[in-house]
């Protein structure tokens, strides 16, 4: 699936190859080389990948922040004795010392072939957990480890009957954070898939990235994304012909959903399980799979005291998952929803997550989430929910509409009175929303303590 002409991202400026990359790594490897630690804060997936490569060369930690505030890169960098910041932007520039580069500095070297350099490459990456749960945590990553989680998506673009040369990738997730690291960067480092350098958010980014692909003779697109973004993005992917496959990762993605963009004809709605501890370790094609395949070289155990453990040859010792799994003897898993997210009201029981997946199918919203407090006896129940884009309907249509809907899939003791419409729900660039604030809705609920 590789390309023969070893194209590694693109933009409106055009494509840049192997040999370019390996021309401009010198020059930033010298500029970095005094360092003790480099944050790369590069937006451009380009010019992070060159960071991340020169850095890994150089035998430099390489930290990656949970977020931009300026605490959270203040917080990744403690303790470095001479830290530096990787970023083209100077709003950090009080923080620490700061490299820019543009890619314009070059060596006349020839064809370099960095993947080999790094093959045993002991350098670490230090990626952050989101925090949704708890206070963001340091995941010590390798090359072979990153590379390693990066091949589910070299296994989902092999199966889809594409020429290779045909195809790029378009992500929309953060590739600071593990899933965007291991599907858009990793997938080009690591096996030579062509990725859109630039940041996708508004369709309008989209519909620009598609033009772009377009021009430069990509026909075939695979969009790596979440749920919480497909959504938002639902309309223009089902006008994108280009638009061959959809990876969804950070949270379970609606059935429903993805049937709406299969029925375009000439697209793959596919999901990839994991974490930052893991790495993406399984996948299924939403439509077709209510069961997980685990990739290539994984093994799931169950059974423990605790919980079920992955282990992959890549990965230093199992890792022990934070959801529960019902595993099959064919090594196939279902998911059965995060561990601790059990509902409990009248004796009957259900799944916050379970709930949420059929919350974000109403049509007179654009998000929501389950507000769960739990009790001795019976838990409590609420709802967080935002209008649809350019709805009209008052709040109490909306309140009816969500009961009407919820009503018809779960038993009424799990369809709440409280229900509380926002103007948004505060989420992490991944689509995810954070403990604290689930707990702040939870009190304007009148459901916490």
């Amino acid at each position: 699936m590789n390309s023969t002409k070893n194209r590694l991202f693109f933009s409106k400026e055009g494509v840049v190859g192997q040999d370019q990359f390996a021309a401009n790594l010198n020059p930033l490897r010298k500029l970095l080389m005094p360092a003790s630690l480099v944050c790369n804060l590069q937006q451009d997936r380009y010019l992070f990948s060159l960071g991340i490569v020169a850095t890994l060369l150089n035998n430099q930690t390489t930290v990656l922040p949970p977020s931009l505030a300026p605490q959270a890169i203040v917080a990744s960098m403690s303790g470095a004795r001479d830290p530096v910041i990787f970023a083209a932007a100077p709003d950090n520039d009080n923080i620490a010392r700061r490299i820019s580069f543009d890619g314009t500095e070059m060596t006349s070297v020839g064809h370099e072939d960095f993947r080999s350099s790094l093959k045993d490459a002991r350098a670490e990456i230090r990626v952050f957990s989101s925090g949704t749960t708890k206070h963001p945590e340091c995941n010590v990553k390798t090359w072979s480890m990153l590379r390693g989680g990066a091949a589910i998506t070299d296994q989902i673009l092999q199966g889809l009957d594409v020429e290779p040369d045909s195809l790029a990738l378009i992500g929309t997730t953060p590739h600071g954070h593990m899933f965007g690291l291991e599907a858009t960067v990793f997938a080009a480092l690591g096996f030579g898939h062509c990725v859109y350098r630039d940041t996708v958010f508004y369709p309008a980014d989209l519909e620009a990235a598609t033009k772009v692909a377009r021009e430069l003779g990509f026909s075939k697109l695979v969009l790596v994304t979440s749920p919480a973004h497909l959504r938002f993005l639902e309309s223009t992917i089902l006008a994108t012909p280009e638009i061959c496959c959809v990876l969804s990762a950070t949270a379970p993605l609606s059935r429903a959903q993805a049937e709406r963009i299969e029925a375009r004809g000439g697209v793959k709605v596919m999901e990839i399980y994991g974490s930052t501890e893991t790495g993406s370790l399984a996948f299924r094609r939403t439509t077709q799979d209510e069961t997980w395949t685990p990739a290539a070289g994984f093994r799931l155990v169950s059974g423990t005291a605790t919980g079920c453990t992955a282990g992959a040859p890549h990965l230093p010792e199992p890792v022990l998952l934070g959801d529960d799994v019902d595993l099959r003897p064919d090594g196939h898993f279902k998911l059965l929803g995060r561990t601790g997210d059990i509902v409990s009201i009248r004796g009957k029981r259900n799944r916050v997550s379970a709930l949420n997946a059929i919350l974000v199918e109403v049509s007179e919203i654009s998000d929501g989430i389950f507000l769960h407090s739990k009790r001795e006896s019976n838990d409590l129940l609420a709802i967080a929910a935002v209008p649809a884009l350019d709805n009209a309907l008052s709040e109490t249509v909306i309140k009816v509409a969500i009961r009407k809907h919820l009503l018809r899939y779960v038993d009424p003791a799990f369809v709440p009175k409280k229900i509380l419409i926002q103007k948004e729900i505060p989420r992490t660039p991944t689509g995810k929303v954070r403990n604290e604030k689930i707990d702040e809705l939870a009190k304007q609920a009148g459901i916490s303590g």
